[in-house]
């Protein structure tokens, strides 16, 4: 979201509001830092992984935040509990709602859980749907959106990724051994035992490459660390704490492959020209794996293994594209609010 912020903030016409709910403290502010962005703080308190407290405390504090300022619309992003509880607010309050990222389907309520039905509903709550595709669009449209009500403008990951892309190779990587991948599991569906498969599956692969390494990124939510603490000692393995998200990039822009079951990073997994395993049954992104970036693979071991083949023996580099938009996506979305706003 923070390219938008940024292209509307050159507008004196706009008074923007940047309000970081505290859902992810350590990652909200680094970003913010990162963009230049100040954003207004909601005083969230612990919540404890419990979701039901977490969506309450949200949405009571956004709609107390709109009760005391005048507000003209609302734009939230994505999928989390923090843009489904911003959503419903402001849906609650009156004021009309821009979805940015809109359409995007598993249409699995379990995969992603709970964010598929989070992005459902803010469907339904929503006045304008900026899709980040063709196929997102077309999502919309059988699920009886009125079409005068969608803009295709791309997603803003993708102006994000411009913005950062110079920086991102100038800068010089964390000493490691390569060649290396990068892994993400965070995923509520993959805690437990499907965590467990997958680390099992990976000390089985990295055992038969013994040159090949792994650096593997440990979310906020401490919930998913005890299986990822497995690996702690292997020495082909490299655990580190959630980075900020320039120096996260890099670190993938230097690997071979990412190792994920993140929505998000299938579409950067594209920018920067790298195979992506996604440790997930379906997924929202299927330009990705149609392109043949991407290989889903759930938590079956052999379908990892198959998927961890793939990755090992595949042909680099791949061509850097992307699926999402052109970096004009903050640009369209000024525009459109140009017109229904400032009339």
């Amino acid at each position: 979201m923070a390219p938008l912020v940024l292209e509307l903030k050159k507008d004196p016409r706009f008074l923007v509001h940047f309000i970081h709910s505290g859902q992810h403290e350590s990652l909200g502010k680094g970003t913010g830092k990162l963009f230049g962005i100040r954003p207004v703080e909601l005083n969230l308190p612990p919540t404890h992984g419990r979701l039901k407290l977490l969506e309450q405390e949200l949405q009571n504090q956004a709609s107390t935040w709109f009760r005391e300022h005048s507000v003209d619309c609302v734009l939230v992003q994505g999928d989390t509990a923090t843009a489904y509880c911003v959503a419903k607010a402001a849906h609650s309050s009156g004021i009309p709602l821009g979805h940015v990222e809109a359409g995007l389907r598993t249409y699995d309520l379990t995969q992603p859980f709970p964010e598929e039905g989070y992005r459902q509903a803010i469907t339904k709550w929503s006045t304008w749907h900026y899709s980040p595709s063709e196929q997102a669009s077309l999502n919309l449209i059988r699920e009886g959106i009125d079409s005068t009500t969608i803009h295709q403008v791309g997603n803003t990951i993708v102006d994000a990724f411009e913005s950062l892309k110079q920086h991102i190779y100038s800068s010089t990587s964390l000493d490691l051994p390569t060649p290396y991948w990068v892994m993400t599991l965070h995923r509520r569906e993959s805690q437990g035992e499907p965590a467990k498969r997958v680390i099992e599956a990976l000390k089985s692969h990295l055992s038969m490459h013994p040159s090949q390494h792994l650096v593997v990124i440990r979310h906020p939510n401490p919930k998913t660390h005890p299986p990822l603490n497995e690996l702690k000692d292997h020495p082909q393995v490299k655990l580190l704490d959630a980075l900020e998200y320039l120096q996260f990039l890099t670190l993938c822009a230097h690997s071979d492959g990412i190792l994920s079951d993140s929505g998000g990073l299938q579409e950067e997994a594209s920018l920067l020209g790298l195979p992506i395993v996604v440790f997930r049954e379906v997924t929202e992104r299927p330009e990705v794996m149609g392109a043949g970036y991407g290989k889903l693979v759930g938590t079956d071991t052999e379908k990892i293994h198959i998927g961890l083949n793939w990755m090992q023996t595949l042909e680099k580099p791949l061509n850097k594209c992307s699926f999402y938009g052109d970096g004009t996506s903050s640009k369209a979305i000024h525009a459109h609010l140009e017109d229904v706003l400032l009339l």
